[in-house]
């Protein structure tokens, strides 16, 4: 039997909720359990050309029993078979297990022992009273199967199939390889619960609740050879309306790809078996790539996009854990920023302590490999000194795309994020000593960062992510050429605004979903939104931009109002240790969709976003079909990652 490596991420696989009852005595004698392959085609596991139709010296399946006995242990145990334990059809597997626990049932649930296969497909959690949501897949992308008891005085296992599966074989210089549904549908999940048992109904129950983060590709490793066999497992199965594209890679770049357009249904327990694809193949070596598209989507991670820009200015205490992490699908970290700035060469630097932060930050991704981590470079004001310069000059460009190249390297980042902001505008300098400069922009920058974006994705290949920061004004850039070459855009739809109290013609919230008869603001993030859109890019080409930060008055609130301070305001009646009481009414207006601090008059003081105003942001980003959000920044949430978990939570909703 050919052994299958681990592609996806971790997540839990939940059986039959935990029973209630008396615990059983201890059997120390052991018991003897047949485990049977379910006989139907519908239930093969493809492990070879005829699905998983036979037991094999050598699998491994774990047992395991559950019961509610206060302070018990749960019990777990692998056994690996061997010849003797075979029938000689290979469809009936008989061992002996020794001690074992188990209780009686009286909701519902005849089922009281378990077994999986393959064993290594999860982590047994002894030391707890039960196994309720206690089953953590290793990885999706396993040939997975369930058996279970019925409750009849028996200790038959009928093992059933959890996945669809599809094998292919394939002949290349390749190394790895990428699949994806051509309509993005969903391939896994970092969190994949399922529910099989026999009901005291005389019934076989099934649950297969899909939780978790939705997986649009599955990546691994490539077995190549004569009789190399490679195999997808579906979690669910999946339904492909507009076909499924396989892209093949040699060190980190496609050479080939496998497309086809036919809507393709893959049920649980079922096999699709394409056999050797390799006259399927369209070259993509050199030259125009034959589908570029294909490849785009092959790079671009888990989707909708839920991203967050981290900074070097993100205080050591707040850097964030895994659990913190996978809130997120993309990172764009940094700053990273010329070394002349006023000249546009000598190089690019991350600035300390980015680069302690961003190898954090990456090393994440061993245990959550579908993470995408995006150096941004540049910023705004003073901050995209440089890009002028380098863009109208074509060695230093080229030196900026290497640059890229060996920091992606270097760091083992996914791509990069431009925040050159912006091209065609002149932002006053005031060094150090005094002397006052402008940032050297020029009438070509709009021509010249579309030289850029296509040097850019020639230097990094076609398994680099490429986005960019884009003024809420639709202006600057054109947007629509740029596609060709750009993955994504980052539409700032924020800073657009600030609280004037004492000039209501200039009171502005930060970042107003829709205009407001209320406020001074002249458009809305909805309209900005829009005017791309009618510039030719495409709504799932575009992340909509979430403030983690507000504005304040610069008086009774600072001009930054992070949502820790606004949360202070809120409980504390104090933003960073001075009194705001009488200014700090929550205040909801209706027509923008926004939320501020004000006063019992209504007078706004302070901007900010919460859960409420994240919800309506997140809704218009789901009914226009966007790619994604993305917000600014990771250190504007508080310690406790309210905003953070809002968002997650709103984004991954399925309602």
């Amino acid at each position: 039997m050919n052994r299958i490596s681990v592609i996806l991420a971790a997540g839990t696989l939940a059986l039959s909720a935990a029973c209630s009852g008396s615990l059983a005595p201890e059997n120390t004698a052991g018991e003897v359990f047949t485990c049977v392959i379910a006989d139907a085609p519908d239930t093969r596991l493809s492990i070879d050309s005829q699905g998983k139709t036979r037991w094999e010296p050598g699998d491994q399946i774990l047992f395991h029993g559950k019961w509610t006995g206060k302070g018990s242990d749960t019990y777990s145990v692998t056994v690996t078979l061997d010849e003797s334990n075979i029938s000689a059809d290979g469809k009936t597997a008989t061992v002996t297990v020794g001690k074992f626990n188990a209780g009686t049932t009286t909701s519902g649930r005849a089922s009281l022992k378990y077994a999986v296969y393959p064993a290594d497909s999860i982590t047994p959690d002894n030391g707890k009273e039960n196994w309720r949501d206690k089953h953590t897949f290793n990885g999706t992308n396993r040939p997975l199967m369930l058996g279970y008891e019925k409750g009849d005085g028996t200790t038959a296992f009928t093992f059933r199939n959890l996945c669809g599966v599809i094998s292919f074989s394939v002949s290349g210089d390749f190394d790895s390889y990428t699949f994806r549904g051509n309509n993005d549908e969903t391939v896994g999940y970092d969190n994949y619960q399922a529910s099989l048992y026999w009901g005291t109904d005389g019934k076989e129950h099934s649950n297969y609740a899909l939780g978790g983060t939705a997986l649009t590709t599955i990546s691994g490793t490539l077995a190549t050879g004569d009789d190399a066999v490679n195999y997808v497992c579906l979690p669910a199965g999946a339904d492909f309306s507009k076909g499924f594209t396989f892209s093949f890679l040699k060190n980190g770049s496609v050479v080939n790809v496998a497309t086809t357009n036919t809507a393709v249904n893959v049920k649980r327990n079922a096999l699709l078996a394409l056999g050797d694809i390799t006259e399927r193949l369209d070259d993509q070596g050199g030259g125009q790539p034959a589908d570029p598209e294909a490849e785009r989507l092959a790079r671009l991670g888990i989707t909708p996009i839920r991203a967050i820009y981290f900074t070097e200015y993100t205080s050591s205490s707040l850097l964030p854990t895994l659990a913190d992490v996978k809130y997120f699908t993309h990172i764009n970290a940094g700053h990273a920023r010329f070394v002349n700035p006023q000249t546009g060469d000598g190089g690019l630097v991350i600035k300390s302590p980015g680069p302690t932060y961003i190898k954090k930050l990456v090393a994440f991704k061993k245990d959550y490999p579908e993470l995408k981590i995006l150096l941004f470079i540049g910023g705004w004001g003073k901050h995209a000194d440089g890009f002028s310069q380098m863009a109208k000059d074509d060695t230093k460009r080229a030196l900026f795309c290497s640059e890229c190249v060996r920091l992606c390297k270097e760091y083992g980042l996914d791509g990069v994020d431009l925040d050159w902001e912006y091209p065609g505008y002149s932002a006053k300098t005031t060094l150090d000593d005094g002397t006052i400069y402008y940032n050297g922009s020029d009438p070509s920058d709009r021509a010249n960062f579309t030289k850029l974006v296509k040097d850019l994705r020639q230097a990094l290949g076609k398994d680099k992510l490429i986005s960019y920061a884009a003024d809420s004004d639709a202006e600057y850039i054109n947007n629509a050429e740029v596609l060709e070459w750009v993955d994504y855009i980052n539409v700032m739809t924020y800073s657009m605004g600030n609280p004037s109290p004492d000039n209501p013609s200039k009171q502005r919230h930060n970042s107003p979903l829709y205009t407001s008869p209320n406020f001074a603001n002249s458009r809305g993030t909805a309209d900005c939104i829009e005017k791309f859109r009618k510039q030719g890019v495409p709504y799932d080409r575009m992340n909509f931009g979430i403030g983690f930060y507000g504005h304040g008055d610069g008086t009774v609130y600072p001009s930054s109002v992070s949502y820790t301070i606004a949360r202070e305001a809120l409980e504390q009646g104090t933003a960073k240790g001075k009194s705001v009481v009488g200014y700090n009414i929550r205040v909801w207006d209706e027509p923008s969709k926004s939320v501020y601090l004000g006063n019992s008059s209504g007078v706004m003081y302070a901007s900010y976003e919460d859960a409420e105003s994240i919800g309506w942001r997140v809704k218009f980003v789901k009914d226009k079909g966007m790619l994604g959000a993305f917000a600014w920044e990771y250190r504007e949430d508080d310690s406790s990652g309210t905003l953070r978990k809002v968002f997650y939570d709103l984004m991954t909703a399925t309602d």
